[in-house]
């Protein structure tokens, strides 16, 4: 955060896939309070996380996995938005950020909150 400034550096993670056996979370809740935890000590300094749905692929090495359901990803993307608030952390520094593939940075536009300023 020194280099870019608090606010200004993010992640992007695959929500869900730390539940894909056989050594993922087998329990949902224990799934989202892990990652969002992660995710806490990222925002104490300055970081902010967004996230992907996992979804299995054929022909990939997960192709016979099962994804979390949507109760999950509602508590993934209502976790990492309130941390953001909590943090004073936007999801606009960059306009990838905000392209719509990203499901708990598109409720900082559904609830009509500041993403922060876009940096082309």
């Amino acid at each position: 955060m020194d280099i870019f400034g608090r606010g200004n550096v993010g992640t992007g993670i695959v929500g869900g896939v730390e539940t894909a056996t056989p050594q993922g979370f087998t329990d949902e809740l224990e799934a989202v309070e892990a990652t969002l935890a992660e995710a806490e000590d990222l925002a104490s300094q300055g970081a902010t996380t967004v996230y992907i749905v996992w979804v299995p692929r054929p022909g990939s090495a997960f192709k016979d996995q099962k994804n979390p359901s949507l109760d999950y990803f509602i508590r993934l993307a209502k976790g990492l938005d309130e941390l953001r608030q909590r943090h004073g952390l936007g999801v606009g520094f960059d306009n990838y950020r905000t392209c719509g593939n990203h499901p708990d940075s598109d409720l900082a536009r559904v609830w009509n909150r500041p993403a922060g300023p876009v940096r082309l």
